[in-house]
């Protein structure tokens, strides 16, 4: 069991040092979510970034949204198209 959660621990942290790296700015032209854990799979500038980290995205993010991430922030910006609203993301 203490392996399990050793192993868990290194993943969260391997996640959230992924998800401190990544700079992202643009409109969302492809979502895809995993089945399991609804984390988002989100194609933004013709690039593809899965957004793993302490997040709860909730499936709240879709094709046209507005997103920002700055690296070395963990916060997650997104705008949503039509309705203009903005959804914030912190750890």
């Amino acid at each position: 069991m203490a392996i399990f959660m050793l192993f868990l621990f290194i993943m969260r942290e391997i996640s959230v040092r992924r998800s401190l790296n990544l700079s992202l700015q643009g409109v969302v032209q492809k979502v895809e979510y995993d089945e399991n854990k609804g984390t988002p799979t989100v194609t933004v500038n013709n690039g593809t970034y899965f957004l793993s980290g302490p997040f709860n995205f909730n499936y709240s993010i879709g094709v046209g949204d507005t997103i920002f991430k700055k690296k070395g922030e963990q916060v997650f910006k997104i705008i949503k198209k039509g309705s203009g609203k903005t959804i914030t993301f912190q750890d």
